[in-house]
Parts: C-alpha cells; structure tokens; sequence
C-alpha cells in the first residue's frame, strides 16, 4: 500500500495543481471581460457615443437578451427610422405642394387687385366725364330756351311790324307820296319799308337756325350721356364681378392657409417621430455594439460602435437674431392707433380712402398715416405694395401702429393682439379681430 501511495501522490498534487491552473485562467478570463466591458462603457459614455439610459438598457438586457436579439432589435430600430424619413419626405413634399399653391392663388390675388385697381380709376374718369356732360346739357338747355324765347318775340315783333305795314299800305304810300319833296325821295322810303321787312325775315331766320342748331347738339349731348351711363353700368358689373372672383379667391386663400397649417404641423410631428427614431436606432446600435464587444472580449468591436452612431448623433439648430427696428420718425405707435380707432364703426367701401365716408383696408393704412405725415409711397397703396415700406419686424418684436400684411389684406396692429382694420363690406372698420385672423405674410414699422 505504502508503495502504491507513494507512487499514486505525484499524480495527485498534478491533477490539483491543473484543476487550479484551469480555475486561476476562467477567474483572469471573467475578470479581462468585465475590465473591457468596463472600458468601452467608460469610453462610449466619455465620446457621447451612449448615454447613461442607454447603458441602464445594456444592464437590464444583457443577462435577457441574445445578441441575436440585440441585433435583430437594431436591424427593426433601422427599418422604422427609414420608413419615418419616407413619411416625413411624403410631409415635406405636401407643405411644398400647399405652398406652391398658395404662391400661385396670391398672383392671382394680386391680378384682380391690380386690375380692380384700374378698373376704379377708369370709373372715375368716366364718372367726371358724366359730370361734364350734364353741365353741358344744362347749359345747352338754358340757351335753348333763350333761343326760342328770342326767335318767338322776333316773329311777334315782326308780324306786328306787316300787319300795321299791309293794313296801313295805302295810307302810307299816300301820305309818303304827299310828304315826299320828290320822285327820289318816295322811292327811297318805299326801299326802306321793303328793307326792313327783309331785315326782320333775315333776323328771324338766324334765330330759327340757331335754335336747330342748339336742338341738335342737345340731342347729341343726350345721346352721349346715354353711352356714358351704359358704359358706367358695364364697367359696374365688370366690378361687381371681379368683386365676387377676388372674394372667392380670398375664401380658396383662407382654405389653403389652413390646410397649409395642417400640412406644417403633420410635417412637424413627422420630424419630431424622426427625431426619436433616431434617438432609438442610435441607442440600439450602441447597445448591439457594446454587448457585442463585451461579448467577445476584444476593444475592436468598441471602435466600430463609435463610428456607427457617431454619425446618427449629429445636429442643427437654425437661429438668427429677431428684427426689432427703432423708431426713426418721433411718432408714437399707441398714437397711430388712438387714431384709429376714432372711426371704427364707419363703413367699408372697396377703393376709398375716406377714414368718415368709406375707405378699404389699404385705404385705411394709408389714411391714418397720412395724418402723421408719413408717406406710404406714391400713388394709391395696395395690399401688395405694403409690404416693402418700413423696415421689417419679426413677429416676436410686433409693436403697436406696425403693419400687419396679409394675403390680399392689411392692417395696423392695436397692442392685446388684435388689429385696427377696414375689415370689409359687412363688418365696416374694426378692431376687435385678432392679429393671427389669417397667415401673416409680413409685418412693416414705419414709424
């Protein structure tokens, strides 16, 4: 026995020495892992390529879940960001659409005013040139009369001159002979007597000519004054009608700036959805990669973690410093709208720019300013021209007795967010609606 032991022990001391061997190198083996997991963590977290709930998700999936798993989860966090990107592209693409269309309806917003524009000015032509007209009728009417008031107390003149002539003729030729000192003389009073008939035939004819003549150009004076209110009534209608297309387009223009709105805030839920997708592929991808590398125990996985998310983290920020100009001419905006707010309740009229009798809502605009002294340009302004005088302002910085522009409108903003307005035909000038009524296409301090 003592034999067999003492050859049996140096196998023994051998085989306990290898089982220790073995237990030291899966002891230095777990202890590398948890050094190099404790590595990359350290390292993604110090590049910012994962964040601490990210890790919290490394934690609570590692012992969970496969790498299988966590790839698979990558893989399907990358499929749900490309089909966020395409819906958020479709969203894009029907905000550009919405504004293409919007572009499109405000040029022909803008045509009708233009030609609305000149259609006024034409009527106030032909409206002068009524006016002239009828002067001229009326003056020809009073000479008219003169006239035949003239002609008809010549040929009563007259026939009173040859009734006493004829029923005194042979009177007077005797006592013209008897008077006359000769031949000569009695002819020369018989010449007379003829002359002044003819005379009288001669006056009365004149005055009987001009009475034709004045008849006629009464009658052509009439006929004009007909073609001048038939012209009148067209160019009311074509009014009337441009009146009725500009009012659709501007109820079509409020139906595309809403859906324009819609279209903006879908296209801005759709980036927000991006965003987190992206926020949730980066977080599995550093995941996969990170279990990945701790996996297998090597640094090398850990490099390629860094340049998979690296390019998903990035960022912009659109910024840029808001327009706040300063007054430039000593006029106060709370005076501008003081001013304005003496004639709320007076009527709408399309192309006035009487603040009591009726004016429009660039009319308006124009009219209280023009009471400070403030040009807003040559010639009428319009809803379109408006646009460009000032200086610009941001939204941020809006101020009362600046500009508010609209599509196809215009108005002064009155403090509280409201605006003072020349709102239209039904509710005359106003200002009780708020600034926000329709899209804002641009605000102008001009004080």
């Amino acid at each position: 026995m003592c034999g067999v032991y003492f050859f049996t022990r140096p196998n023994s001391l051998k085989c306990k020495a290898k089982f220790h061997i073995i237990e030291v190198m899966k002891w230095n083996h777990w202890r590398l892992r948890r050094i190099t997991y404790s590595f990359l963590t350290i390292s993604a977290l110090t590049l910012g390529l994962l964040s601490p709930v990210d890790m919290s998700r490394v934690h609570a999936t590692d012992t969970e879940k496969t790498q299988e798993q966590k790839d698979a989860e990558k893989a399907q966090a990358d499929a749900d960001l490309a089909q966020k990107q395409k819906e958020k592209e479709a969203a894009d693409r029907e905000v550009a659409q919405w504004e293409q269309k919007t572009e499109t309806l405000q040029g022909e917003i803008d045509s009708i005013d233009a030609q609305l524009v000149e259609l006024l000015a034409e009527i106030q032509v032909l409206e002068e040139e009524i006016d002239d007209n009828l002067t001229q009728i009326e003056e020809m009417a009073q000479e008219l009369e003169l006239a035949r008031a003239t002609e008809q107390k010549q040929y009563a003149d007259m026939k009173t001159r040859i009734k006493y002539m004829y029923e005194n003729q042979q009177k007077n030729l005797v006592e013209m002979f008897l008077s006359s000192s000769s031949m000569a003389e009695f002819l020369n009073q018989i010449d007379y007597a003829n002359s002044v008939m003819t005379y009288d035939r001669d006056l009365l004819a004149s005055y009987n000519a001009m009475r034709v003549e004045i008849e006629e150009i009464s009658a052509e004076l009439q006929n004009r004054q007909i073609e001048l209110q038939s012209q009148q009534s067209q160019l009311s209608a074509k009014q009337a009608s441009l009146n009725s297309v500009l009012t659709a387009k501007q109820a079509q223009m409020a139906d595309y700036e809403s859906a324009l709105g819609a279209a903006k805030e879908a296209a801005a839920a759709k980036a927000a959805e991006v965003k987190k997708a992206k926020e949730t592929a980066r977080a599995k991808a550093n995941i996969a990669a990170v279990s990945a590398a701790v996996s297998a125990g090597t640094t090398g996985s850990g490099g390629s973690s860094g340049s998979s998310s690296g390019g998903a983290s990035g960022s912009g920020v659109n910024s840029g410093a808001g327009l706040n100009p300063a007054n430039v001419t000593g006029v106060s905006g709370s005076s501008v709208v003081a001013y304005a707010n003496q004639f709320v309740g007076n009527p709408y009229v399309w192309g006035g720019n009487s603040l009591t009798d009726g004016c429009d809502c660039s009319g308006f605009v124009q009219q209280v300013y023009k009471n400070f002294g403030i040009s807003l340009g040559g010639g009428r302004a319009t809803s379109v021209s408006l646009r460009s005088v000032g200086q610009a302002v941001s939204y941020e910085y809006i101020q009362p007795g600046d500009i508010v522009c609209y599509a196809g409108h215009v108005g002064i903003y009155a403090g509280g967010g409201t605006i003072v307005e020349a709102q239209d035909t039904r509710h005359g000038i106003t200002n009780n609606r708020s600034v926000t009524c329709h899209a804002i296409l641009a605000i102008r301090r001009v004080v």
